[in-house]
């Protein structure tokens, strides 16, 4: 048998070296995505439905490691759809618009309440919104009404607003949750920790398109976001946010931006934003004993 020269030997350690650390790497890659996280931000509207069936959301999701996803949709048959297919994963919340006028214009009707009533009769939803409402319209009657309906019936109100419409949604009921859509209309570490200590216990933020501004040029978390984590490491949810066909189809992108700032947080932070807040609020008690 040829006996291997010294520089045989070096060249074939270092290649046996080179495989098992590319192995490694490799094995370790698929982990990192598995990593699980619960999506507090998603909708399924009516064009998305007719591009992307039921089924193929639910491999996106699979395959992103999303174990649980908050699915709001126009019209609110959609989300419902996705719970009956996964009601271990989907966690619906009733959306209002029927079409995409009523984004603008939902609060200046009077008889919605009465229909939101009617859906929630007829569905098992965790949740109400998105509603998408500003401080010129904390008056409307509507939009007190639909606030008093989620703390009537225990359900986590999302709201995509200003930080004038939060506090007035805790003016009508002090106890409501409120899920904050996007960090608010101005995402501001600043203005987000006013807003907290104004609203300690009953206010949750969720994260969803703003992940890119965490993060400098070589995508390192930024000191003053990182900071704010850290400080208020339970009221935040992460969301990938497919507002648009184009985000379901670049999901795996979205969900790689967030899982790449959450992995810059100490463990334990890390795990709050990813899974444990939203898990907490938004799944029944006897559910939160399963990992």
């Amino acid at each position: 048998m040829p006996i291997a020269t010294t520089s045989e030997a070096s060249l074939s350690a270092r290649l046996s070296d080179g495989l098992i650390a590319c192995m490694v790497f490799l094995w370790a890659i698929p982990g990192q995505a598995a990593t699980p996280l619960f999506d507090a931000h998603l909708h399924y509207n009516a064009e998305q439905r007719a591009a992307i069936d039921p089924q193929a959301i639910l491999e996106t999701l699979e395959s992103n490691g999303i174990e649980h996803a908050v699915v709001t949709s126009r019209p609110p048959e959609n989300a419902r759809l996705l719970a009956e297919l996964a009601p271990d994963r989907i966690v619906p919340f009733l959306g209002v618009y029927r079409a995409k006028a009523d984004k603008e214009n939902w609060m200046h009707r009077p008889d919605l309440p009465a229909r939101v009533e009617t859906w929630l009769d007829q569905g098992d939803y965790r949740g109400l919104g998105e509603l998408h409402i500003f401080g010129r319209d904390r008056d409307s009657q509507t939009f007190k009404r639909l606030v008093e309906i989620a703390a009537e019936r225990g359900l986590v109100l999302m709201l995509h607003g200003d930080l004038a419409i939060i506090d007035r949604a805790f003016e009508i009921a002090p106890t409501v949750d409120v899920l904050w859509a996007h960090l608010g209309d101005q995402p501001d570490p600043t203005i987000l920790r006013a807003a907290l200590a104004r609203h300690p216990e009953h206010l949750f933020i969720d994260t969803s398109v703003r992940d890119e501004r965490f993060l400098d040029e070589q995508g390192q978390l930024l000191p003053e976001w990182r900071a704010l984590f850290v400080d208020h490491p339970n009221r935040f949810v992460v969301g990938v946010d497919t507002y648009s066909l184009a985000r379901w189809q670049r999901f795996d992108e979205a969900a790689d931006t967030i899982r790449q700032w959450l992995d810059q947080l100490p463990d334990s932070v890390a795990r709050r934003l990813a899974r444990e807040n939203a898990r907490e609020l938004l799944l029944d008690p006897l559910l939160l004993g399963n990992p």
